[in-house]
């Protein structure tokens, strides 16, 4: 627009005959419901437009609720199976120790130990998995430390791999009194120490998956 053109344009919507002609025309019933259609077309996009966004905001919040649930449920599965594997090597030892199971028990001690050997390799991943997919106390249910992966829990603390720790050792010592051809009453006070710490371990386990799925459904309530 040139200088000309916007002086007469500004001289225009000064004068007083504009401004009352422009006065009439915005008070007239078709002026006022073209410019509420106008508001409201305005107004009906902004909705739109609001409403739609919050409902990706909410479908991208459920579905990273649901991603989360099911990988802490599928988490729990894993660690059931790696505790299984390990628990059920323990015992196996055990019963051929006592004479109750089949196998030679160099064989089968050497079978168990691949599961401790899968076991320090996956430690740290799974404490840390826990921490970030069902909460900290649950990484320390796990591992009190995880400077703990290839050694005893210091402090009397006990978790899940202290519990195998302790268990190892106790089922080790039978291991090695068989092998040296140890007493009766050596041989029977290890296998009893043995058994007592399966025991002990098992119910740790049962109560380690409890209390995590017990954690990921309270979460899964609470959102």
């Amino acid at each position: 627009m040139t200088k000309l053109a916007r002086q007469a344009l500004l001289s225009l919507l000064a004068s007083k005959p504009f401004q009352r002609r422009f006065a009439r025309f915005i008070v007239h019933p078709v002026s006022l419901l073209a410019i509420a259609t106008v508001f409201a077309t305005i107004a009906g996009v902004w909705l739109t437009n609001y409403y739609q966004e919050r409902a990706w905001v909410r479908e991208k919040r459920f579905e990273t609720f649901r991603q989360g649930y099911r990988e802490a449920l599928e988490l729990v599965d894993e660690l059931s199976e790696l505790m299984s594997r390990r628990f059920f090597g323990l015992n196996r030892v055990v019963w051929v120790a006592k004479g109750t199971g089949t196998g030679e028990l160099d064989q089968v001690w050497d079978e168990y130990y691949e599961s401790v050997v899968e076991w320090n390799s996956k430690f740290l991943v799974y404490r840390s998995r826990l921490t970030r997919s069902i909460e900290p106390v649950a990484g320390v249910a796990f591992a009190a430390s995880p400077e703990t992966a290839l050694d005893g829990e210091p402090g009397g603390v006990k978790s899940i791999h202290g519990y195998f720790f302790t268990t190892h050792q106790d089922v080790r010592k039978l291991v090695d009194c068989v092998r040296q051809r140890c007493s009766d009453e050596d041989k029977a006070a290890a296998l009893s120490q043995a058994e007592r710490s399966l025991e002990v371990l098992g119910v740790a386990i049962e109560s380690f998956i409890e209390t995590c799925l017990d954690r990921i459904h309270e979460h899964a309530s609470q959102s």
